[in-house]
């Protein structure tokens, strides 16, 4: 509308001796001469904020940019965040103090988990190396309970088997195969990829050839993090 009225008078193509024209120059007269509501709006965006206080899970993951994304929306600065170093697949060489002070926090108040309720020991104990090999830093919790069954080692082929034998020892539970992207999904029997399976559990996992998951890091994270997706028994299958 402002760009309409300063041509219009800036073109002086009327005047009517009574400076209508120059009358537009007053807000009050150009609102009444555009009905608002028949312009096109916009719904807030509700996730723009800003917001008092954000909690960030897997932070992790996040790069430099997914960070400066959520710091424009918390201009105070206050955060709850949730992540742990031994499940970033791309690598976090860096502690969380250097990490967070790097991306613009500056006061920290670290708290870290030293006990794992999830996973049974027999789990633990052959989980922890994989990531230590990687990591040797790594925060890896203290498993404080037992699942009675220890690791099983064996063959792709015993796969049917292994599934048949523990659905009939359980009338519950859901088992997981990881690592097998042509395994279908059954009733109590998941099928998933090693990326997928992060923050998920299990009462049964059982790992495809997790050799294939990849080298370096990112092949020891996923190793590290299907084989702790097992509530209650880990069964890892190689070979064919």
């Amino acid at each position: 509308m402002a760009t309409v009225v300063d041509d219009l008078i800036q073109a002086d193509v009327y005047d009517d001796g009574e400076g209508l024209l120059t009358m537009l120059r007053h807000h009050d007269l150009r609102d009444a001469l555009v009905d608002q509501s028949a312009l096109p709006s916009v719904d807030p965006d509700l996730l723009a904020g800003p917001f008092a206080h954000i909690v960030v899970d897997e932070a992790q993951e996040l790069t430099d940019a997914e960070w400066q994304m959520l710091l424009l929306r918390c201009p105070s600065r206050s955060f709850t965040i949730v992540g742990d170093r031994a499940q970033a697949r791309h690598g976090f060489t860096e502690s969380w103090q250097e990490r967070l002070r790097r991306i613009g926090l500056e006061r920290i108040d670290l708290a870290s988990l030293t006990i794992n309720y999830r996973t049974p020991k027999e789990v633990m104990a052959e989980a922890e190396p994989v990531i230590r090999a990687v990591l040797p830093d790594a925060n890896v919790p203290t498993s404080i309970r037992g699942g009675g069954a220890p690791v099983v080692h064996g063959s792709v082929s015993d796969l049917g088997s292994i599934l048949d034998t523990w659905l009939a020892a359980h009338d519950e539970g859901i088992a997981c195969v990881i690592g097998d992207a042509t395994f279908p999904t059954a009733a109590r029997v998941r099928s998933s990829t090693p990326e997928l399976a992060k923050g998920l559990e299990f009462d049964l996992v059982v790992l495809v050839d997790p050799d294939s998951f990849g080298d370096g890091i990112e092949g020891a994270v996923d190793r590290y993090v299907a084989m702790t997706r097992a509530t209650q028994q880990l069964v890892i299958l190689t070979g064919r």
